[in-house]
């Protein structure tokens, strides 16, 4: 008996259990999975060779040998984009039997479950992933703690479960990311919490309500999970010990605090029956006399690795370097602490619009590299929402197509094949998408570190990123100004598509710095200049910034409630509002300046620092 699907065709008796949910993807007609050539009948073969994804063609039939459903769902994704030849083989191996992903959920952003279930898991599984993490700090529903995720947009008990389900079905494992010492300001800030509060962040060591909190937590993720695995966090704890504890207790080592708690927590994960994972930094940060994680010359003393819980593992987490050198070495670093690490990479999503592909591709792949050579066997990618969250998280997906690539044996990808298979899965187009990561290119020195952000949170008076990076140089504004005008007309065919990441959000940030810092140059030289004609000119044009800026702000909006629960977004709107009455100010400045009511512009008469 066959069974007709939308672009594919399957005997049912030839369908191992666990891979219906996949193609299920094919008959609930998911965006774009027509394969070409028609409909296709699949024969699957499991095979023992390990990280094997292969597919053989012969006119209407393929045979897709896979070791594992991770690269089941890589295969019909691959033969789906027409990445196998009729008559011929498609053939990739991973050495990773966990490559994954971690989306941040708790830096003002809470992605929707529904998009989460329906767009996220179905183009992770067709990519080859099979493991997501949702980075929840409290952005959770506890039962009997009211305030845990209070107007922040918690999941709920409900959301979770279906997340669960439906990544279950596509072979992906959902394991909890949550905080179980630091990074809990937004729930330390209520005065509930004041008996477990060390400092503003930290969590109360050695206090028996802290625990108690801690056994709530665990508890109501066991219930809600089907995997045996919880990250618990623990990372940047800077302060640990020194706020009310150092008041109540007096100092005590660091380490022996950490391990201490560490401890107890595992205790309490053991009693769930599930098995922790930390991020690794803070025994290296501990071990440094700056309090750096990359520290060369840090040391963690023998006792101190001994005192680490067996059971618990280290996430070593690194998106900083260009060098598989550097990774080689703190991998190595790890395993002198007797463990096996996690890798955790990045896809820069944090403190931008759009990832970054730059950043991505140079750190990430050199990562990659690094694991293939170290044999490690498990791998995440992060996308981290620091500052606010106001990058569009869909736009990633070419970021995490890159390196499903570079994961699966890929030693330069492909952007011709990546094309073909981000169309296929995700709807979009690759070049489009890393087009519009080009809003990151303007200031490129030659070197990544060299880069900075120019920020649309700048106060239009200041304009410190862009100024400094210019040194108030006019040629050098031009450059960037031209450069944004260049990219801006580049994106505006392609603003109305939304098939992945809103390609209209990356157009509106280029328009409105195209606006902005033309503006802000052409001001600088005409107030210098004591070009009072070109400042009436200057401040004829404020009001076309202020319409880029409304432009931008509704783009945003029509983005972020697209992807993300409507908690959080006033954040950035408040951000919007605040810049836009400061063009209102710099509008009312001006026209005093120019009508003699004040002698000078006290915010234009500084210089860029020397040096800068």
């Amino acid at each position: 008996m066959k069974t007709k699907t939308t672009g594919i065709k399957r005997s049912a008796t030839q369908d191992p259990e666990n891979l219906n949910g996949l193609l299920n993807l094919f008959s609930k007609g998911y965006s774009g999975l027509e394969c070409p050539g028609g409909k296709v009948g699949i024969r699957f073969e499991r095979t023992t060779e390990a990280g094997l994804c292969e597919v053989e063609r012969q006119g209407a039939k393929a045979v897709v040998r896979y070791h594992t459903p991770a690269q089941a769902g890589r295969a019909l994704g691959a033969l789906k984009a027409g990445l196998v030849p009729a008559g011929g083989v498609y053939r990739e191996t991973t050495p990773f039997e966990t490559l994954g992903v971690m989306l941040d959920c708790s830096r003002n952003a809470v992605m929707r479950a529904e998009h989460v279930t329906g767009v996220w898991l179905p183009r992770l599984a067709l990519l080859g992933y099979n493991l997501v993490m949702l980075y929840t700090e409290e952005t959770y529903e506890l039962p009997g703690e009211p305030y845990f995720g209070y107007q922040r947009g918690a999941y709920t008990a409900g959301e979770l479960s279906a997340i669960v389900a439906a990544a279950a079905k596509l072979n992906i494992e959902v394991v909890p990311c949550i905080q179980t010492l630091g990074h809990l300001e937004k729930i330390l800030r209520h005065a509930a919490y004041q008996p477990v509060r060390d400092t503003s962040s930290v969590l109360m060591v050695g206090e028996p309500k802290t625990y108690e909190l801690i056994d709530k937590m665990v508890a109501h993720w066991a219930g809600i999970i089907r995997t045996r695995r919880i990250h618990i966090g623990m990372d940047e704890t800077h302060d640990l010990g020194r706020g009310r504890y150092l008041d109540q207790h007096g100092y005590r080592n660091g380490f022996e605090l950490f391990n201490e708690h560490l401890k107890k927590v595992t205790a309490i994960c053991r009693k769930h029956g599930l098995k922790p994972m930390i991020w690794s930094d803070m025994y290296f940060r501990l071990g440094s006399k700056t309090g750096e994680y990359y520290d060369l010359k840090t040391v963690i003393p023998p006792r101190v690795a001994r005192r680490i819980p067996r059971d618990v593992d280290l996430v070593y987490w690194d998106y900083y370097h260009d060098d598989p050198a550097f990774y080689l070495d703190w991998i190595e670093r790890h395993r002198k602490l007797g463990k096996e690490p996690l890798m955790g990479s990045g896809i820069w999503t944090w403190n931008m619009h759009w990832y970054d592909r730059r950043l991505t591709e140079a750190n990430a792949g050199a990562c990659v590299r690094a694991c293939y050579q170290a044999k490690l066997k498990e791998v995440l990618f992060t996308m981290w929402g620091d500052n606010g969250a106001y990058c569009d998280h869909d736009s990633a997906f070419a970021g995490i197509a890159y390196c499903a690539d570079l994961a699966y044996g890929a030693t330069k990808p492909s952007p011709a094949r990546l094309e073909k298979r981000f169309a296929a899965v995700c709807g979009g187009s690759y070049a489009a998408h890393q087009l519009a990561s080009d809003l990151y290119l303007a200031s490129d020195r030659g070197g990544i570190a060299e880069r900075p952000r120019f920020s649309l949170w700048d106060d239009p008076f200041g304009e410190t990123v862009f100024r400094t990076w210019a040194k108030d140089d006019p040629r050098r504004m031009a450059k960037v100004v031209r450069y944004y005008e260049k990219l801006a007309d580049k994106l505006r065919p392609l603003s109305g598509d939304r098939t992945c990441g809103d390609l209209g959000y990356a157009y509106s940030v280029a328009r409105l710095y195209t606006e902005r810092y033309s503006l802000c140059a052409d001001l600088m030289v005409a107030y210098r200049r004591g070009n009072r004609p070109g400042l009436r000119a200057v401040r004829r044009r404020i009001p076309l910034v202020r319409k880029a800026l409304r432009d931008l702000e509704n783009s945003f909006r029509r983005m972020w409630l697209r992807l993300n629960k409507p908690e959080g977004m006033s954040e950035i709107q408040g951000r919007f509002g605040l810049i836009d009455a400061r063009y209102r100010e710099l509008d009312q400045r001006l026209a005093e300046y120019l009508a003699g009511k004040c002698a000078a512009l006290a915010e234009f008469e500084y210089r860029s620092p020397p040096g800068a």
